[in-house]
């Protein structure tokens, strides 16, 4: 879809989550302080999205974290599920949560369907799932 679109979403990304960077061609989005609901070893992280080719026809899939991300449970930590590491993207090394749009359901204009921010609102609710 159009730059255009994918600036309007950036905008409201920014809005909410604050600090960002994104591709010079808007295919890709750095949240430089995303919060971490409790339980996580972390307040915030870096977080980053792919914006996929065929966007917003085809959703976001999967977003990455730094190494190191865990589950606290009773004082212990743990690994997430569906969670893999040292994965190579955009020539840095992230730990990747799987994570599938369900329902997706873009319209032509990006406030009225889903668009990036409904996709983050979907991640921050994965990760409080904590599991």
């Amino acid at each position: 879809m159009t730059l255009e679109r994918r600036k309007q979403e950036i905008g409201l990304l920014h809005q909410r989550y604050g600090e960002l960077e994104h591709g010079a061609n808007l295919d890709w989005v750095l949240f430089k302080s995303f919060p971490m609901p409790p339980g996580w070893n972390r307040e915030v992280t870096e977080l980053l999205v792919i914006i996929p080719p065929g966007y917003p026809t085809t959703p976001p899939d999967n977003f990455y974290v730094p190494n190191g991300v865990r589950i606290m449970a009773d004082g212990a930590e743990r690994l997430p599920a569906n969670y893999s590491e040292n994965q190579s993207v955009l020539g840095g090394n992230w730990a990747q949560f799987s994570y599938h749009a369900q329902g997706w359901s873009p319209t032509s204009n990006p406030v009225d369907g889903d668009n990036l921010l409904t996709f983050m609102l979907a991640v921050e609710q994965r990760l409080k799932e904590l599991n």
